[in-house]
């Protein structure tokens, strides 16, 4: 189709995370390098029309509630090149790595701030739509919980725990999470759960509270209950089982072991290389439907995703 070569900053960010965990894991300094080198690469993919450090994809894409132009920062990108590089600053202490992410958090102060009381705040997830979709919501409190350890802002501990309170105040009596708010955003499924889950653990983890236990504790319930069959395979929504897809294999590992269900994990993952693994081209299929197998070699969708997986899952379990 002639579509010209780039690069997707959100694949990048994870594929930085994973090589963190193997840098943890084996101390090669390869590992360190690479990492660093795919940042300079996210760097470059800045939005262009910004002062601060931002990001998007670098392609024109469509949404099921607005349409948004190539380099478009967003708050899902952004915020997983903050994460990765936040990674990499806690290894090198440089500097430079903390000026790019404490820019991010000018961004989201200033275009994705939705509304705010004394109570709660929502963040958006692309400037100028209204729209709230909790995932976003809450990677932007992971993101600024976990920035407060660094610059120690007071603000950045507010807009946290404000903006966790609002999807918490969101969540539904049964411990589900709707997608978003609106009407046509009103399915509950699995990674995305998922991503509400680990981004409200981690609220908590870097702000030293347990405010949200209970809240925690029902929608993991929901989620082990409503989002795998016994043989932890990965059901895209509560209600339906297909399309079996890689990100909620990947998504389902990253979450497991983050609240310690590590036979869970390890469960998850023999059953994705089972029915995903490609021996001999080594890559992860994308999707599976009633009817056949989607072998398309997605690289951010599907690599990166379980190389970050993967590579938490040796390091939290000692290379086992």
């Amino acid at each position: 189709m002639m579509i010209p070569k780039g690069h997707n900053p959100k694949g990048l960010a994870l594929i930085i995370r994973g090589l963190i965990h193997l840098y943890r894991l084996e101390n090669s300094r390869k590992y360190l390098e690479d990492a660093r080198r795919l940042a300079e690469i996210i760097i470059s993919q800045r939005a262009r029309d910004r002062d601060y450090f931002c990001v998007g994809y670098d392609f024109f894409w469509q949404a099921k509630a607005f349409t948004v132009p190539e380099f478009t920062p967003n708050m899902i990108v952004s915020t997983f090149a903050g994460q990765a590089l936040m990674d990499l600053y806690e290894i090198d202490g440089d500097d430079e790595w903390l000026r790019y992410v404490l820019e991010i958090g000018e961004f989201i102060e200033k275009e994705l701030k939705l509304l705010e009381t004394d109570e709660e705040i929502a963040f958006g997830y692309i400037p100028g739509e209204r729209v709230i979709v909790h995932n976003a919501n809450l990677m932007g409190s992971g993101f600024f919980a976990r920035l407060f350890t660094h610059a120690e802002n007071s603000l950045y501990r507010g807009y946290a725990i404000k903006s966790a309170q609002y999807s918490v105040n969101a969540q539904r009596g049964d411990g589900a999470w709707v997608y978003g708010e609106k009407e046509h955003f009103q399915w509950v499924d699995n990674f995305h759960t998922g991503f509400n889950l680990v981004s409200l653990n981690a609220v908590q983890q870097f702000l030293g509270m347990d405010r949200w236990e209970s809240n925690i504790k029902s929608g993991l319930e929901y989620h082990l209950e409503h989002h795998f069959l016994d043989d932890m395979t990965p059901k895209y929504y509560d209600r339906k089982l297909y399309p079996l897809d890689i990100h909620n294999f990947a998504q389902g590992i990253d979450t497991m072991l983050t609240f310690g269900y590590s036979d869970k994990a390890e469960q998850l993952l023999r059953r994705c290389i089972d029915q995903f693994w490609d021996e001999k081209e080594n890559y992860f299929y994308y999707q599976k439907t009633k009817l056949y197998t989607n072998r398309i070699n997605y690289i951010r969708w599907s690599q990166a995703w379980m190389f970050y997986a993967l590579t938490k899952y040796f390091l939290l379990n000692n290379n086992r």
